[in-house]
């Protein structure tokens, strides 16, 4: 598997689409998220990667700043397509936004998944992040993950 950095907005489009699935829930990737992505692209310190083998698309990764705390890390997306789940993807994909934000000297990693979303709940604990009660979304769990 090959890890790029996305270095172009439009290479953002190749989730346009995607889907992921387990059990009764279903996530799709459509404009309103694709656009939200583009939005965060070029904020500083911000990580986008591809995940490619070959020329097939097989995950993606984004992680930046817009979080609402100082000093936090936001994984705003992290995604495996299920031909390429359970081959370690996710597990590579969140270690590299633990290391990008401990790099620049975050104290806090934080992400949101639906409650329906039980992979993403598992490796986030996997990592030791914990459930916080966010004031501001209660649509589905938010995760902490303490760097110092």
């Amino acid at each position: 598997m090959n890890y790029e950095s996305v270095t172009s907005k439009s290479d953002i489009d190749q989730l346009l689409g995607k889907k992921s699935q387990y059990g009764d829930f279903e996530y799709s990737y459509g404009n309103e998220t694709i656009s939200l992505l583009k939005n965060n692209f070029d904020l500083p310190d911000s990580l986008y990667l591809l995940v490619k083998d070959g020329e097939k698309f097989a995950g993606f990764v984004s992680c930046d700043r817009d979080w609402w705390e100082d000093n936090c890390f936001f994984l705003r997306e992290i995604f495996v397509d299920e031909t390429y789940q359970g081959q370690g993807i996710g597990r590579e994909l969140m270690a590299r936004c633990v290391d990008h934000a401990q790099k620049r000297n975050a104290l806090i990693l934080v992400t949101q998944t639906a409650f329906e979303n039980i992979p993403m709940q598992k490796l986030c604990e996997s990592f030791g992040f914990q459930k916080w009660d966010n004031p501001r979304w209660q649509e589905g769990i938010t995760y902490k993950l303490f760097l110092k």
